[in-house]
Formats: structure tokens, C-alpha cells, sequence
């Protein structure tokens, strides 16, 4: 059969998964969960009364609302740090502006116009993540790398939900396809789409911010520091620069100083760092208890500076002087006991590569995890180092799989935070089990 026709078998297989995935969300399936954070602020946009949270977050009683979000507004700041009915920073704007989009067409509050956008936009990402396997791939490992992205279920999970991962992976792959074609030819075009869509990227996910960073440097080595490269760098650096600049011009308007990105850094850094060895954390899922309950036993009775990793009792403190706190608080934690910071980073690298579920779920969560997933976390690092031989296209992959992985363990980990990479993952998957079966097949026939 040609690759063509299978190809539109691929799609037509992600096709059908997605209509299934929405007539399920359309049921009530998924829950909500903090989607509806973004949705409220979106909902402000689209009313004219700017970039904030509504008190009414505060007290609404809807059950889908995730239950972790309950000791937060007890600090009087949702997350700790994002204080309703004043202009915030905490989130960057792109997710917020494309549910805004979709609720001026729709109808305010529309989720499930969101959703089934989502699951729109997770065909092309579909279709581009083929085009990235391509590069790479053949034959049949080409097809099985487009029947993982037509079904990959975290994928499909995070297009069912309000959330900044199905719109992220989009233009995550879109920006890995077009920063591929600007090594191969760094020209203005292509300067211009690269520098647009990481932009575009950033202001969904700030995770984009090194990818740039890197094609710069990768473009400046793979073509031998030449000058004929400049312009297009320069301009892919301007037009990224350009994307962002009313952002940071917004927020020196309503917040009074020039600020990139969000004002979540310090929540974070408590979140997978100091709550663990707090009192809440007694309180925690499930699955935190299995993964983080070892690390505070074993470091909670020597710890250095241990006050530190208790939240702050905030008053009237803005944003940024709550995050600020927060983020000196935790970076003195971390150097007091490096000890604790190693143990924890190894416990996000288990939680970024795990294949389902750590809380109790049904059987069947688990056995989806574990066909879908479980070998990708197997074989991913092998391919990466495979794909070194590939030229400039294969390092600059690797590369970003290195980094984003790397960028995560050092600050925040899950499911959430990697589904972006699944398509890059399952890439390098493949090109090593492809690898190992030839050398399995050369040594059985040698013999």
C-alpha cells in the first residue's frame, strides 16, 4: 500500500479518536479542573475589564473546580500569588486571547467550543508530527510513529480539557518543523515563520523561550559562523522580540515595571520544592505520597533553614512582591540543602517519563499508560543519542529533547508539562527500536 494512502489512514484514525474524545467531554467525562482559571480571565478579556481573575473565583461552588486550588484562595491569592479583580501577570496572555476568540464567536464561557477547537487543531498537530517523523523515519516505522500521535491518549487527555497543552504542542511542532527548514536554509521567510511562531509559542507556554535560543546557536555552528546567515537570525530574533514587546509594554502600563514572564516562578518553586516537607503535604494525593513521601522522610529531621519551606503569610502584598518573596524564600531553601534539590529532581525525572497514573484509577488507565507509553521511556534516550548522526537535524532535535527535559527537572515536572514532547519522544522511540531490530535481524542471520 503507498505511503500516501496510509498516511490518510493515519488521519482519518486521529479523526475518529477525536470525534469519540468530544462526544465524551460533550457527556461530561473530563472534569474541568483549573481550565476554568484561564476561562474566567479570558471571560474578562472579552468584557473589556482587562487581564485579571474575578473575585467571584473566590466563592464559586462548582464541583469540577479542582480541589487543590482551595488552600490557595486562603492565602487570598489564587496559586499564592494571583490576587483577583487586580491586573496580573501570572499567566502569560495566549492562552487566555485564544479562549477569548473562541468565546466572542461562540458564547462567553463556551468550553466545549474550546474543546472541540482543540481537537481540531490536534489533527494538525498530527499531521505536522508526520511530517517531523519523516525526517526521520520510513517504511513502517513511519506509520506506527503516525498511529502513536493519532492515538498518543496524554495527548488526547489534554484536548479534552481548557488547558495550554493541546494549543502548545501545536505550535511546539510547528516550530521544531520550521526550525529544522531554517537550518537546512536559513533564509528571510523562514527567519521571519521561525521567530513568529516560538513568539506565538511563548506566549502559551514560556518553555518556547530556549527553543529560539538554541536554533540561533545551532544555525551559527552548523553553518560555520557565516555572515550570510546574519540577516535572517537578526531578523527571526526581531520578529520574535516584536510578538512579545506588547505584552511587556502592557505590563509596564498596568503593573508599573517591564516584566517577560509570568509572575509563577516563586509558586512553583514552592509547589515542587518546600511543600513537601510542610504540613499540606500530609493532605496530598495519592500519588505525590507514593513519589515525594520517601524524599521527606528521609531529609524532613535535617534539614537546613527548614522554616523556609513553609508558605508565607501574605496581606496585602501585590503580584510581584508575592512571587518575589516566594522565589527568594525557596532559592535560599534549595542551597541550604542541594541534598534535597538532587533527590527531588530525580523523583520529577520519574514523574515526567511516567506512563499512567500514580493516584488509583481504574485498571485500564494503567493498561493504556503502559501501551502507549511505558516504551517510550525505554528507548527515548538511545534515539536521541541516534539521532546525533542525523546532521544539524538531529542534533538540534536532540538538543531540545535534552534541554526541555532538563528545564523541567529542575523546576516542575508531570504528565502536564512533557505532553508537548510525546511526538519528539516516540520519534526517537522508534528510530531506536528500529535500530535494535536490525542489529537483532543482522545478528540472527549472521549466525
Amino acid at each position: 500500500m503507498q505511503r500516501k494512502t496510509l498516511e490518510l489512514y493515519v488521519i482519518l484514525l486521529a479523526l475518529l479518536a477525536r470525534l469519540t474524545v468530544f462526544f465524551l467531554a460533550a457527556g461530561g467525562f473530563f472534569l474541568v479542573g483549573e481550565g476554568q482559571v484561564q476561562a474566567n480571565i479570558a471571560e474578562n478579556i472579552l468584557s473589556g475589564r482587562g487581564f485579571m481573575l474575578s473575585e467571584s473565583m473566590f466563592h464559586d461552588p462548582d464541583p469540577r473546580r479542582d480541589s487543590s486550588l482551595e488552600f490557595f484562595r486562603e492565602t487570598g491569592g489564587l496559586y499564592g500569588v494571583l490576587i483577583p479583580e487586580q491586573p496580573s501577570t501570572f499567566f502569560v496572555p495566549g492562552y487566555p486571547l485564544f479562549q477569548a476568540f473562541i468565546f466572542m464567536v461562540t458564547s462567553p464561557g463556551n468550553l466545549l467550543a474550546v474543546i472541540g477547537v482543540q481537537l481540531a487543531l490536534g489533527l494538525l498537530t498530527v499531521f505536522l508530527g508526520m511530517r517531523l517523523a519523516f525526517r526521520f523515519l520510513s517504511g513502517r516505522w513511519y506509520i506506527a510513529a503516525g498511529i502513536f500521535m493519532a492515538l498518543d491518549p496524554f495527548e488526547l487527555y489534554y484536548q479534552a480539557i481548557p488547558a495550554t497543552q493541546a494549543l502548545f504542542s501545536l505550535l511546539f511542532i510547528a516550530g521544531l518543523l520550521l526550525s529544522l527548514r531554517f537550518l537546512e536554509k536559513p533564509d528571510l521567510p523562514r527567519g521571519v515563520w521561525a521567530g513568529l511562531l516560538w513568539g506565538v509559542a511563548f506566549l502559551v507556554r514560556p518553555v518556547a523561550l530556549p527553543m529560539i535560543v538554541w536554533l540561533a546557536v545551532s544555525a551559527l555552528i552548523a553553518w560555520k559562523f557565516s555572515k550570510k546567515i546574519i540577516p535572517a537570525l537578526l531578523l527571526m530574533v526581531v520578529v520574535f522580540g516584536a510578538i512579545l514587546m506588547p505584552w511587556v509594554v502592557r505590563n509596564r502600563n498596568t503593573m508599573g515595571r517591564y516584566q517577560l514572564l509570568p509572575l509563577q516562578g516563586g509558586a512553583q518553586m514552592w509547589e515542587f520544592n518546600g511543600r513537601i516537607f510542610t504540613d499540606l503535604f500530609l493532605n496530598d494525593t495519592e500519588g505525590a505520597k507514593l513519589l515525594y513521601e520517601p524524599v521527606r522522610n528521609t531529609w524532613l529531621s535535617r534539614l537546613n533553614n527548614a522554616e523556609l519551606a513553609e508558605f508565607p503569610e501574605f496581606t496585602t502584598e501585590s503580584e510581584f512582591e508575592r512571587d518575589s518573596v516566594l522565589y527568594h524564600r525557596q532559592s535560599k531553601f534549595i542551597k541550604s540543602n542541594p541534598g534535597v534539590f538532587l533527590h527531588l529532581s530525580a523523583c520529577r525525572f520519574v514523574e515526567f517519563i511516567k506512563p499512567f497514573p500514580l493516584n488509583r484509577f481504574s485498571p485500564v488507565h494503567t493498561l493504556v499508560g503502559l501501551v502507549s507509553f511505558f516504551w517510550v521511556g525505554i528507548f527515548f534516550f538511545g534515539g536521541a543519542l541516534l539521532m546525533l548522526r542525523r546532521g544539524w537535524s538531529g542534533v538540534f532535535v536532540a538538543g531540545v529533547i535534552a534541554g526541555y527535559i532538563l528545564m523541567h527537572l529542575l523546576t516542575a515536572s508531570g504528565t502536564p508539562h512533557r505532553v508537548a514532547l510525546d511526538i519528539p519522544l516516540v520519534i526517537a522511540s522508534l528510530i531506536a527500536v528500529k535500530h535494535s531490530s536490525e542489529r537483532f535481524r543482522a545478528g540472527k542471520i549472521s549466525s
